[in-house]
């Protein structure tokens, strides 16, 4: 089942603000890399339409202040069973990828950045080789009708 979200207004009488339609993925995608907390205040951005090698493009890829990699594909429709399946490629392409991997991913994304150095930055922290993408997560960001919209 999908996790659903409203956004509200507040004071003495919160109203429910209404949902909005999504013109196009691309659209979506320019607004999390434009502002990546829409996603999650705890990611970093380091890769967008990331080539894959197993027939498709991975929308953005994340990593979190713990070296796990987050996968995020964008729909703008329903999310069908092969939406499941391509992410589960995606996952097992990213298990494969290793810190120098990682980086040239990230070098794509920001030119003549470093990740090692922009992951300091962001987390305050180092960025371990040996602990990055030992584990990744996948999360599928689709815009889905109202359920008021929903037939039945």
């Amino acid at each position: 089942m999908p996790i659903s979200h409203a956004v509200w207004t507040v004071g003495p009488s919160p109203r429910e603000v209404p949902q909005g339609i999504l013109p196009s993925e691309q659209l979506l995608e320019e607004m999390i890399v434009a502002q990546p907390r829409i996603l999650s205040a705890e990611w970093m951005l380091i890769g967008r339409q990331v080539d894959t090698g197993v027939g498709g493009r991975l929308d953005l890829l994340a990593i979190a202040p713990d070296g796990s990699l987050v996968l995020v594909e964008l729909k703008r429709d329903r999310t069908p069973r092969e939406v499941v399946a391509q992410a589960l490629d995606y996952a097992s392409w990213v298990e494969r990828q290793d810190a120098d991997g990682i980086a040239a991913i990230y070098s794509r994304f920001r030119p003549g950045r470093s990740l090692s150095a922009d992951f300091r930055e962001r987390f305050g922290q180092p960025l371990d080789d040996e602990t990055l993408n030992e584990s990744h997560q996948i999360v599928i960001v689709a815009a889905t009708p109202c359920l008021a919209d929903r037939p039945g």
